[in-house]
């Protein structure tokens, strides 16, 4: 890893529990383009999503002391998207004008009035919200590592390559392909395990 790197043993989550401005920057980092797609799917305008975004992590700072992760490893994610279609729903009620709801039946009539605007998540869409957080995770520590060994890890764990193969044409030892790869690996389950 370079130098001058403090990779902490706290979780990510942990640190933005802490007010770290480090992780809160990761964290948006990583999160932020899928709280945007989740609001313009919703069909918020641009000016409309960047509201909700910002009411979206707002409410995160408020909260994060009683997220308490499952046992899905989406769990913070899923909790994200909770959060977000909270403060989209919130954002379409105002849009509407509705009067702030005093209870009962009536109040839970207008409530409901309003639809759900990310209705049920596919299994592809998942998978493309999972690969765009690794993706994300990845730019993100790709300057913590030296050139050669983020090849090498590219090779192996993104390309299916063996690490004797790689090492041979990058003219290094196989240990250190095997080395790199899991190095790189055991940093991003270090940013992905929340």
């Amino acid at each position: 890893m370079a130098d001058g790197i403090d990779v902490t043993s706290m979780t990510l989550l942990g640190r933005i529990r802490a007010n770290d401005e480090d992780a809160w920057s990761q964290v948006v980092h990583l999160y932020g383009p899928l709280v945007h797609k989740w609001c313009r799917r919703a069909g918020l305008s641009e000016d409309d999503t960047a509201d909700v975004f910002q009411e979206t992590f707002r409410t995160v700072s408020r909260h994060i002391g009683d997220f308490v992760p499952g046992r899905s490893v989406a769990s913070f994610r899923s909790w994200l998207k909770t959060i977000v279609r909270t403060r989209t729903i919130d954002h379409f009620r105002k849009a509407r004008k509705y009067a702030d709801a005093v209870g009962g039946t009536a109040a839970q009539a207008l409530i409901s009035e309003v639809p759900d605007p990310f209705g049920e998540e596919d299994e592809e869409e998942t998978r493309q919200d999972d690969a765009m957080i690794v993706h994300r995770a990845m730019e993100m520590i790709r300057g913590e590592f030296d050139p050669r060994n983020w090849k090498a890890f590219e090779q192996v764990a993104l390309h299916g390559r063996s690490a004797s193969e790689v090492a041979r044409e990058e003219g290094i030892n196989p240990q250190t392909v095997r080395q790199a790869n899991y190095r790189i690996r055991r940093r991003l389950r270090l940013i992905l395990e929340d």
